[in-house]
């Protein structure tokens, strides 16, 4: 069965890695979880290391673990406000969702805000009407199979007619897991994985 609606990652999916916005959001988790826990920013690191993988999201390894109960401070601490900095109008991205044969839709970890300033960055954000962010998704978001759930449930969709285009395969194991198509781009350039899902859509 061909895909016929795209949920699309956001950050290091939409723009590429070398960009650097995931390595400054990692810096700035770093230091959160140093001033919460009143060490230094090494032991930060490494008391962070491997939670990810386990609870999803360093943030929710802090409200499982740690009492974080609003998550709001480290969500405004974590992701950088001046995208145009890091980011740049993409043209050719630009055409291509203009273009394509199937409806789409935002699917990410990060704030509506972030979506938003990045979305506006790559000069693509009136393509995106539909988002679904963090908050959204109740602070539990991929790859936590309630959140790909919400997402199926509000756009009436099944896993099966629907690709995630993702760069975390933690994500995209999760989808797989509910029967849901993947693209999985990590370390892929954004030009690649176009060409990758034309071929998939068969245009």
């Amino acid at each position: 069965m061909s895909a016929s609606f795209i949920l699309f990652d956001l950050d290091n999916t939409l723009y590429p890695a070398s960009a650097g916005v995931l390595k400054e959001m990692n810096r700035r988790i770093a230091w959160f979880v140093a001033e919460y826990f009143g060490v230094d920013f090494d032991e930060a690191e490494g008391m962070r290391k491997g939670k990810a993988a386990v609870f999803g999201t360093t943030l929710q390894w802090l409200r499982i673990c740690h009492g974080l109960y609003d998550p709001e401070p480290f969500i405004q601490t974590v992701h950088p406000t001046n995208m145009n900095e890091w980011v740049s109008p993409d043209a050719e991205l630009r055409e291509f969702l203009l273009n394509l044969p199937v409806d789409y839709a935002l699917f990410t970890n990060s704030p509506r805000e972030h979506a938003v300033r990045t979305l506006d960055a790559l000069g693509v954000s009136d393509l995106f009407p539909r988002i679904w962010d963090l908050r959204r998704l109740g602070y539990r978001g991929k790859p936590h199979r309630d959140s790909y759930e919400r997402i199926l449930g509000d756009l009436g969709l099944r896993a099966g007619e629907t690709l995630l285009v993702d760069d975390s395969q933690a994500n995209i194991r999760g989808f797989e897991k509910l029967g849901g198509r993947v693209l999985h781009v990590q370390d892929m350039p954004v030009s690649h994985w176009k060409n990758q899902l034309g071929e998939i859509l068969g245009y």
